[in-house]
């Protein structure tokens, strides 16, 4: 007997991912392999991959809508892609109603298609402009032999007057129709085959903040009356909010966090997470805006950051367990190694830099002494000597940069729904631990250590 599933099996679940990657060949493209040197190219084989979607987990059950947020280039489009076999996987598995598309390929693959269906970006460019949208609608009808050329018309009709369109359109071009009419014929073309399973790309991020809003009302309009489940891609976190019943938050091929969508937006576990709301602009005039935002870019996927992703910017790297610098010493010194990163110097006097980026707080001790070593080599401008020595004593240390955080359950929580993968999870736990234990006097609130004989 054939196993249905993954052994962990939710019997809710429409969709199940389980550890799924994606990677592109970096010499792949007409120069891929070309590099310049002097006045000559010579082609360069670099065997590194682009980790574009790196051991993800998630599952979609029937009839809910999951939102999928995060910075461009993070990975979000190629996931989708990957989970509807638009491309093949380096390796995991997708489970879809209990198969695994992975392993699926020619006709039993085609034939799954007609119950997962996507939803792109672009209305205009998704759209063939020599075609009429009458039979652009019928299109994916007729590739699965469904109906006969009446009934595939009847249909096109009856589906375009379900997202807002007049059925006497089926005779125009797309040219003729606006953003959002464009995207009412795409969704008319993704319901035309009746799926389960729908991807949305970004599907209203081309169009007036007015026409969103229409366009998302139909979309939950339909999910209801044809029992649909969505897995919605967005940059705008207040569309997300509003069409989703959880939230994925991804980060360089990784998701960082998901939980339902209040709980994400009310109590965000990650950093990245809480950057990600902290962006969003508050509609209010007496508002200075000053927030912690974000700094620097996404770093490549063909050579991610050891340890966590995300600690190349995130505001809250843990401090190496060698040193003892106050929170404020240590958030400097992160600062000011991401400065040495950047060359962002106007200036190289040691005092002048130990003002700006330690005026409130200077580190002491060891710490202190690799500080006043590394304004010396800035000093005298050897800026890859203060870069490498910071990060070696610095950086590599912190248990951000040497160890993968775990994707864990938030164990707080009584429905088990809030995964986060961040170390910062670890330490409150721990302090959380530690801190009852103290109430009931088995463990001293200073030292964590057993209050009792050993």
């Amino acid at each position: 007997m054939t196993e249905v599933g993954p052994p962990d099996s939710d019997p809710e679940a429409l969709l199940q991912v389980r550890n799924l990657c994606k990677y592109f060949d970096n010499d792949s493209g007409l120069l891929g392999g070309v590099s310049v040197d002097g006045e000559f190219p010579y082609v360069r084989r670099d065997p590194s991959d682009v980790r574009a979607v790196d051991g993800v987990n998630f599952d979609i059950k029937e009839g809910e809508t999951l939102g999928l947020v995060g910075e461009s280039g993070c990975g979000k489009s190629t996931l989708a892609r990957t989970v509807l076999r638009l491309l093949k996987p380096t390796d995991g598995s997708v489970y879809f109603q209990g198969e695994d598309l992975a392993s699926l390929s020619g006709e039993p693959l085609r034939r799954k298609r007609k119950d997962m269906q996507m939803i792109f970006q672009d209305p205009q460019s998704s759209l063939d402009p020599r075609m009429k949208v009458g039979p652009i609608v019928e299109e994916p009808m007729k590739a699965h032999d469904m109906l006969d050329d009446e009934g595939r018309e009847a249909r096109a009709k009856e589906l375009l007057e379900k997202v807002g369109l007049d059925p006497q359109h089926y005779n125009r071009y797309p040219h003729a129709f606006s953003g959002g009419q464009r995207q009412r014929v795409n969704l008319a073309r993704a319901l035309s085959v009746n799926p389960d399973f729908i991807v949305c790309d970004e599907p209203v991020s081309a169009l007036d903040v007015s026409i969103q809003a229409q366009v998302l009302n139909t979309m939950e309009e339909l999910q209801a009356e044809f029992d649909l489940t969505y897995l919605f891609i967005a940059h705008d976190l207040s569309v997300i909010r509003h069409i989703s019943d959880r939230v994925a938050v991804m980060y360089l091929g990784n998701i960082v966090e998901l939980a339902d969508k209040e709980e994400l937006f009310e109590n965000p576990k990650h950093p990245y997470t809480r950057a990600l709301l902290d962006a969003i602009p508050v509609p209010d005039p007496r508002s200075d805006g000053r927030k912690e935002l974000l700094s620097g870019d996404v770093p490549s996927p063909i050579d991610p950051p050891s340890g966590c992703r995300f600690r190349t910017r995130c505001p809250k790297v843990i401090q190496p367990e060698a040193y003892d610098m106050s929170d404020a010493a240590w958030r400097n010194v992160v600062e000011f190694q991401r400065a040495v990163r950047r060359r962002a110097f106007e200036e190289t006097d040691p005092n002048a830099l130990r003002a700006r980026y330690f005026d409130d707080a200077v580190p002491s001790g060891d710490a202190g002494t690799l500080l006043d070593e590394a304004l010396g080599h800035i000093e005298r401008e050897e800026f890859e000597d203060a870069e490498g020595l910071l990060t070696e004593r610095f950086t590599d240390e912190s248990v951000c940069a040497t160890a993968n955080p775990a994707y864990e359950l938030d164990p707080d929580l009584d429905d088990g729904r809030h995964y986060a993968a961040c170390h910062l999870r670890r330490d409150e736990a721990i302090a959380s631990a530690v801190d009852e234990a103290a109430l009931d006097g088995s463990v001293s609130p200073n030292t964590g250590a057993s209050g009792a004989d050993d």
